[in-house]
């Protein structure tokens, strides 16, 4: 039985990962299609948005200062908020330190884990940016929680927020450079691990990270790798029996 709206209609999911937008001053190819999409949906039926991580290339919340050049984006996923929007973020190896600030400017719900468990549209769902899962991306998983420890949080916070900005910047090429690698492709040991998903009653994963979009059914179980906002500019859509990526139309 699929999960229904309250009016009686299924409710419609999207989920969206990897805009790695940067300053509204710095060329994007990806911010004015996501702002044309968020318009387009605040103009609709509410549903609930799911964004899956790296919206921002760089996002660190000090306790007074906030990175700049994103007021538009904002305020546009306050819209959708304001016009009836669920928005729940998870976030990603680029913007994990968000904080209190996107969560109170945007009405997004942040979540804090590395995975979610979700029920979506009566389907047993696993939710993830995706990032260090199975057991590949050894380098990677080894670091993540250090990155993420709060001795590593402080020691940033007491960097100039130039010059933090500045060293985000070097640490997100090279991150980029890798990804670039796998875009055509999901890496094997994320698969494997989407796989061993199966054995708990998982019939849906959702994950970002890669770059690549694509819908792969396993047994038992579909992975909807969503892909990115900077050459595939697509987004995942659930309601009712559809399963189904597209590509936002630019």
């Amino acid at each position: 039985m699929r999960r229904k709206g309250s009016a009686g209609n299924t409710v419609k999911h999207y989920f969206l990962s990897d805009a790695h937008l940067y300053p509204g001053h710095l060329d994007h190819p990806g911010r004015e299609p996501l702002k044309r999409f968020l318009t387009e949906l605040s103009m609709g039926e509410p549903g609930k948005l799911w964004i899956l991580g790296d919206l921002f290339d760089y996002w660190f919340e000090y306790r007074t200062v906030i990175p700049a050049g994103f007021s538009e984006m904002l305020s546009l996923l306050r819209k959708l908020s304001d016009s009836g929007w669920e928005m729940a973020f998870l976030p990603g190896n680029h913007d994990w330190w968000c904080g209190d600030h996107l969560a109170s400017e945007t009405g997004m719900q942040i979540i804090r884990e590395s995975i979610s468990r979700q029920v979506i549209e009566g389907r047993q769902t696993i939710i993830s940016h995706g990032d260090g899962l199975g057991k590949g991306d050894t380098g990677y998983r080894m670091i993540k929680p250090v990155m993420r420890s709060r001795s590593a949080i402080f020691l940033f916070s007491l960097l100039h927020p130039t010059a933090a900005a500045g060293l985000a910047g070097v640490f997100s090429n090279t991150s980029r450079r890798i990804l670039r690698k796998q875009v055509d492709t999901v890496p094997a040991y994320l698969t494997q691990w989407v796989k061993e998903q199966a054995d708990n009653g998982t019939e849906l994963v959702v994950t970002g990270h890669t770059h690549c979009p694509l819908l792969i059914r396993h047994e038992g179980l579909l992975h909807a790798s969503i892909g990115d906002w900077i050459s595939h500019f697509t987004y995942l859509r659930v309601e009712g029996e559809e399963v189904k990526l597209h590509e936002f139309r630019r």
